[in-house]
């Protein structure tokens, strides 16, 4: 009776193991996918599609077009990441018992700097742009570039075009 008590404790004992072996190879599954390192696909090169038939660009101007937008993704892609790395880094500090005012003012000024940085590659690939464009092409692309960044046009007429006539504390004057 009692070797049939201890086989009956080992036989659980052994169910218990399983489960548990089981429940671990599951989890380190379900887990090691999501900590995985980051996967950086090259994106296509963007086609400019409506941008190009917007500005009525020759084949010769798409192809310039298309080598410039590669290039700005390319190194807009880079310093988008480090503001989300530093972003997380600012959270992470915040998110402590008691946070450093010096180290966060650090990484917001390092922060600054990023989206500076990124506002100079903006400012770089429309200059570019522009070079690739006739004069009327470039105030189309001017047009544009104001849409992108919420601001109206200036100059009669064409204030207010977008809101029909309503004014707006998003325009850029």
């Amino acid at each position: 009776m009692e070797s049939y008590n201890k086989n009956r404790l080992l036989f659980w004992l052994l169910i218990v193991l399983v489960v548990i072996n089981i429940a671990a190879l599951i989890s380190y599954f379900i887990f090691s996918k999501k900590a995985a390192a980051p996967v950086y696909k090259e994106q296509p090169a963007m086609t400019c599609a409506g941008f190009c038939q917007e500005l009525d660009l020759s084949p010769m101007q798409t192809e310039k077009v298309e080598v410039i937008n590669k290039n700005y993704q390319n190194n807009a892609a880079i310093i988008v990441t480090e503001i989300k790395n530093k972003r997380i880094e600012i959270l992470d500090e915040l998110n402590k018992e008691k946070p450093d005012t010096s180290i966060t003012n650090k990484l917001a000024y390092e922060l600054s700097f990023l989206q500076s940085s990124l506002q100079r590659e903006n400012i770089r690939q429309y200059l570019e742009l522009k070079k690739v464009c006739t004069p009327g092409q470039a105030q189309r692309l001017s047009a544009l570039y104001r849409d992108l960044y919420g601001c109206s046009m200036q100059g009669k007429g064409m204030k207010y075009r977008y809101r029909h006539g309503r004014q707006d504390s998003s325009v850029c004057e």
